[in-house]
């Protein structure tokens, strides 16, 4: 035991400054994409594959994680480091492609802008006329400018695809798909049958939804009741979001609202200064940056940043409190942990987070105590309405992700353009577009750069509804913004100051007071 603590002493003493220069090179590579910083990222994670990538230590690692042990947070650590490890178990030519590869998709993705009338365009201009435009040529043309990366980012997707099954069949595995999910301490099949599930206890009242969208959406547009509506006629590129009503008031009361300051102001109220993290963050658009958002937790020491390209709306708005809500949780998990397990229990365990305080940008007591939205618009009743058809729209997708990235590893080869959309219509209920759309798949960033990461998100929700159950159990409302001291206070003893040092599973028992179930999401979204 005594020989396997100081192995795992030195695998973090070592691994802890090398990471934390990677995560530096990959905020400079997104904040700023050019061919340095490209380069210093690829460089930076070399070195971090190469610690990861010892045989030798491996070798221990598996045999201490097997072998158990008394003291449940050491054996925590063995486990995590285990896992980290194996990750890397490929040959190294390998390894120095697919990393390479990554950091060669990352600067295409910031870089690319799409164009419309010969003029570069950003995500954001684009994303306001699928919001808002009712000219349906206006539409096709930003939709289509929004899927102008496709045909560079597909043969670069597919070539790392085949380089990830080679990395994973190496070490036993059937595909990437399968070796990420275990990795990340996820089963397959327990994850197919959840969103079986899902899919079955709100497939009628999707159904039911979704006509009723379409026909706001011809009404918005002018187009007769039975007019087929194409993928450009919703509200953005994906039909990720929900669209936005005509009359609806809240985008026009949000105009001159700041949303990093009601953001801030947010999370004070529940005890969690963010003014740091703000300071440290790169929060607007300019050219060359990544156009998304992200938070990162450079150091595992409170050095937390945001990376967003706000505007004025509800989307900026929700995407900060978003993304701060990943930020709190890294600043809440006890300091005195060691530092493999200074991170969240899981991705979707901060998922959680973010999503349950994403959710409030309709909460009628969120937007008229922090956002000063007049209480004529923040008790709008159709809030609550929207924000469950949000969250109807929002659970397909995550079937689309989930089931082609499922069948992208299977085989990189097939006809995936073909497959994306066939996936578009089984479970959103969207037609394909006329003609032949190879490439559309490739549009979105996390197939190219967050792999097998998708399911992360719906399972986020679910665990935040589970949270919004216990808090409403613990202070009288499922809704942080009622009560916000005490639900701040709740969610960072309960659930995020533990970190790493408890699995997944164990948290959310722990904190919730039950095993991790859909019944909270599926209950309130068919209730």
């Amino acid at each position: 035991m005594q020989s396997m603590q100081t192995a795992v002493d030195d695998f973090e003493q070592v691994l802890e400054p090398l990471v934390h220069a990677r995560n530096l090179a990959e905020w400079d590579a997104a904040t700023a994409a050019t061919d340095a910083n490209e380069q210093q990222l690829v460089a930076a994670s070399k070195r971090v594959d190469t610690v990861l990538a010892e045989r030798e230590r491996y070798a221990q690692l598996v045999e201490a994680d097997h072998g158990g042990g008394a003291d449940a947070q050491f054996a925590r650590r063995v486990r995590l480091a285990r896992l980290a490890s194996e990750a890397s178990q490929r040959d190294r030519a390998l390894a120095d492609r697919i990393i390479e590869s990554e950091a060669r998709l990352g600067s295409l993705f910031s870089r690319h802008r799409g164009k419309l009338g010969g003029r570069e365009v950003n995500d954001n201009e684009i994303g306001k006329i699928l919001r808002e435009s009712a000219n349906r040529d206006e539409r096709r043309r930003a939709w289509d400018a929004s899927k102008s990366i496709g045909r560079h980012a597909a043969p670069l997707v597919r070539e790392l695809a085949h380089l990830r099954n080679e990395a994973a069949r190496a070490l036993g595995y059937r595909d990437h798909f399968v070796f990420s999910l275990t990795l990340d301490e996820l089963d397959e099949i327990w994850l197919l049958a959840l969103l079986d599930d899902l899919e079955g206890r709100l497939s009628a009242t999707w159904e039911r939804t979704k006509v009723s969208i379409d026909q706001e959406r011809r009404e918005r547009l002018g187009l007769a009741a039975d007019e087929p509506l194409q993928p450009w006629d919703y509200a953005d590129a994906f039909f990720q979001d929900l669209p936005t009503a005509g009359d609806d008031p809240l985008e026009a009361a949000l105009e001159h609202v700041d949303p990093v300051e009601v953001a801030r102001d947010y999370f004070h109220a529940l005890g969690d200064d963010v003014d740091a993290v703000l300071e440290r963050s790169d929060l607007y658009p300019r050219d060359g940056k990544n156009q998304h958002a992200f938070c990162a937790d450079i150091d595992r020491r409170h050095d937390v940043r945001v990376l967003a390209n706000c505007e004025p709306g509800t989307r900026w708005l929700g995407t900060m409190v978003h993304e701060l809500g990943h930020a709190v949780y890294d600043l809440t998990i006890d300091a005195q942990l060691p530092w493999l397990l200074r991170s969240p229990a899981h991705t979707f365990t901060t998922e959680a987070i973010a999503m349950l305080h994403g959710r409030l940008v309709r909460d009628e007591t969120f937007l008229e105590r922090f956002a000063g939205v007049a209480p004529e618009i923040a008790r709008d009743p159709r809030h609550v309405e929207m924000q469950r058809r949000e969250m109807l729209i929002f659970a397909p997708w995550v079937q689309v992700m989930t089931r082609f990235e499922r069948e992208l590893y299977r085989d990189p080869d097939q006809d995936l353009g073909a497959l994306w959309w066939r996936l578009a219509e089984r479970y959103q209920r969207i037609a394909a577009p006329p003609g032949a759309r190879p490439d559309d798949w490739a549009c979105k960033i996390h197939v190219a750069l967050a792999p097998v990461y998708y399911h992360n998100y719906l399972l986020g929700e679910v665990t935040a509804s589970q949270l919004n159950w216990a808090l409403a159990r613990e202070t009288g409302s499922p809704s942080p913004a009622v009560e916000p001291a005490a639900a701040g206070q709740f969610l960072r003893e309960r659930f995020m100051r533990p970190g790493a040092s408890l699995r997944w599973d164990a948290l959310i028992a722990d904190a919730t007071g039950e095993p991790l179930s859909v019944d909270h999401l599926a209950d309130w979204l068919t209730g």
